[in-house]
């Protein structure tokens, strides 16, 4: 049962109007109209007025398939629905379209008022209403695995429709085009209702499964993400894999910033990952043969349980060519080995990967499989015990290998799904690829100068209100007096900024008469403020078009002598706040263009008392995403490189 998308909307998956993909096919969507972040059945839910979350599906190239367009098995689409009015009318959850034709739409109400599902040409009626305004589960199931196909409707994990299907279901050779909120093809027909936890599967979801879609939400099927950037093995995706490396582990010049090289001694990086079990999984990034192995292979990649029994094991032969075992849970050990051999000295794109039926090696675009299993799809995890990662080798050694962007994901990445194949994959970065104009991390502990790291060289003055402090990584600004605890009245930053943004970590006094930690000045006017006003965090813009006002919110309280991370983003409409890596508001506003600063003031502000301590400052003339801020919350202290230059042959990287 394959995952062709799934759409969360909290803030580690939600970037401005981008909304990430976490079944691993990189279908990103985007929020389109009035369709607006609010409070969901898990965290924040979309919700659809007429606006809608726009998805586009593009076709695959000559000669390649594209599994998620792929109708063999069938189709199944589930959400949480919760409805805003209780009217009876044609209010779509989900659809797709392709070539002029609607394929299929799930309605959380038709014309009288009850669920319903349309699939090709046939319409599916149920005598099940969810008009009361409360949580409900909609799941819709086209099954043509039988000889007769079927269509099941379930509300809340409850069947209440199963019939023999009217037509059947195939996409158009052209994109397809899926919405959340209104019907795909003409725009209308909208929810006027919140959806969350949206899934789309192109099989047919056993019934087995149902109550688990409706007991938590769905994971993020990025298990982990190893860029190699910074010289470390951190995993920037959502779970914090990171690995150790060996000592024999060196660095190099990578495809996209840098890269880790293992020698004959040692993996170059390995680490307890303790990925789930799995039905699919796909291994894919970017390698380099630096010395042919002699007389036997050489480990390059693998997994073992915790009892170190192996479960993944990734050799290159004397050949050059690859050879990947997997040790299934029905099936025992299946190896598959190319046809396609390395060049020593040449990148070149791999995957390996398994589903429930084959494992794959794919070398650029050269791919062979071994099938295991019955051929049938199902649920049951295909792999399990994978427990510790080693790259670069195995256990016992290394394989003279170099890796670049090297990316795990519990799903089946066949052929070019959504550009997979034809490019780095392109997912929200996990820390901010903006330029920074102010990174200040205040571990010098002595002195009057505050560095920073930034390419701005913004650097910053203490006043006589500041001094050192131990912070929330090394050193931090202590601001005790009366004004800010360290200023800059020079301030390079761009005319007409695309926006602001700002992270920082702060310890607030109890009290004071200060409410700003934080302000950006010109000559002629106020920019921007940022403090703790009545225990809790507020901003104030200012722009071409007046003030914000106070901007707040009761779900942001600061804690008094507390270290807390704090960070806001704004563009020319909205700004959004968070508290410790979180966002717990979205606020509009009118402001206009927002005003160029070139004055800073951190700890407080004259005349006012000192408000705050602050540590790890970073400042952006742009927004930032909140998958960036989650970064910024999770790494103290930790600075970043701008973005290498793309290889042009394959496009930008993660």
């Amino acid at each position: 049962m394959a995952q062709s998308a799934g759409y969360t909307f909290n803030a580690d998956t939600v970037s401005g109007t981008t909304v990430r993909d976490v079944a691993g096919y990189f279908l990103d969507g985007t929020i389109v109209g009035s369709a607006t972040l609010v409070a969901g059945k898990y965290g924040d839910g979309l919700n659809c007025t007429g606006g809608a979350m726009h998805v586009v599906v593009r076709p695959p190239k000559a000669g390649d398939s594209f599994y998620p367009l792929n109708t063999d098995g069938g189709l199944s689409v589930a959400a949480w629905v919760k409805l805003n009015d209780n009217t009876a009318a044609a209010r779509c959850i989900a659809s797709a379209s392709s070539g002029g034709t609607l394929n299929w739409a799930v309605y959380a109400s038709n014309a009288a008022g009850t669920v319903e599902a349309r699939i090709a040409a046939a319409t599916y009626s149920t005598t099940t209403d969810i008009l009361d305004g409360q949580q409900h589960h909609v799941l819709v199931v086209y099954d043509a695995t039988p000889s007769t196909d079927t269509v099941r409707i379930a509300v809340d994990g409850v069947e209440v429709l199963s019939v023999n299907a009217g037509a059947a279901l195939a996409y158009s050779g052209t994109e397809v085009i899926l919405e959340a909120g209104r019907n795909a093809l003409t725009g209308s027909e909208a929810l006027n209702g919140i959806v969350d936890d949206l899934r789309w599967w192109n099989d047919p979801v056993e019934a087995a499964y149902w109550p688990s879609l409706i007991a938590v939400e769905q994971l993020d099927n990025q298990l982990a993400i190893y860029p190699f950037d910074r010289d470390t093995a951190e995993d920037l995706g959502s779970y914090g894999r990171d690995l150790t490396l060996a000592p024999s582990a060196t660095f190099t010049t990578g495809l996209y910033g840098r890269a880790l090289a293992s020698g004959t001694a040692a993996a170059a990086a390995s680490g307890v990952v303790d990925f789930l079990d799995c039905d699919r999984l796909a291994i894919c990034g970017w390698l380099r043969l630096d010395a042919a192995p002699v007389g036997s292979a050489a480990p390059i990649l693998a997994i073992d349980n915790s009892s170190n029994a192996s479960r993944v094991r990734i050799v290159v032969n004397p050949d050059r060519t690859v050879t990947g075992t997997w040790t299934t849970i029905d099936d025992g050990t299946v190896s598959v080995t190319s046809t396609a051999a390395l060049t020593v000295g040449q990148w070149m794109r791999f995957q390996f990967a398994i589903n429930p039926t084959y494992v794959q090696v794919r070398l650029d675009n050269e791919q062979v499989t071994t099938s295991i299993g019955d051929g049938v799809p199902h649920l049951a995890p295909t792999i399990d015990g994978l427990y510790r990662l080693y790259v670069g080798g195995d256990a016992g050694g290394g394989g003279q290998v170099t890796y670049d962007y090297v990316t795990f994901t519990k799903n089946f990445l066949a052929e070019v799904t959504s550009g997979y194949w034809s490019g780095a994959p392109v997912v929200t970065p996990y820390r901010p690829a903006n330029v920074a104009r102010g990174v200040y991390d205040f571990n010098q502990g002595s002195g009057t100068v505050v560095d920073d790291q930034s390419p701005s060289v913004n650097d910053l003055t203490l006043t006589a209100a500041g001094s050192w402090v131990p912070g929330v990584e090394g050193t931090a600004l202590r601001a005790g007096g009366t004004g800010p605890g360290a200023s800059r009245t020079s301030l390079a930053w761009p005319a007409s900024p695309l926006g602001w943004a700002f992270s920082a970590w702060v310890k607030c006094r109890t009290s004071g008469s200060g409410a700003r930690f934080l302000v950006l000045r010109n000559a002629a006017a106020e920019v921007a403020h940022a403090g703790r006003l009545d225990g809790l965090f507020w901003i104030r813009l200012f722009g071409t078009g007046g003030t914000t006002g106070i901007l707040s919110s009761s779900r942001g309280p600061i804690p008094a002598e507390t270290w807390t991370h704090v960070a806001a983003s704004c563009d020319p409409k909205s700004i959004k706040l968070f508290l410790d890596g979180t966002a717990f508001t979205v606020e509009p506003h009118a402001v206009g263009e927002l005003l160029r600063p070139d004055a800073l003031h951190v700890g407080g502000d004259d005349p006012d008392g000192s408000v705050a301590d602050v540590d790890d400052l970073r400042l952006f003339d742009t927004p930032i995403s909140a998958a960036n801020v989650r970064w910024l919350y999770q790494n103290p202290g930790h600075f970043y490189e701008p973005a290498a230059d793309p290889f042009t042959g394959w496009g930008v990287p993660l």
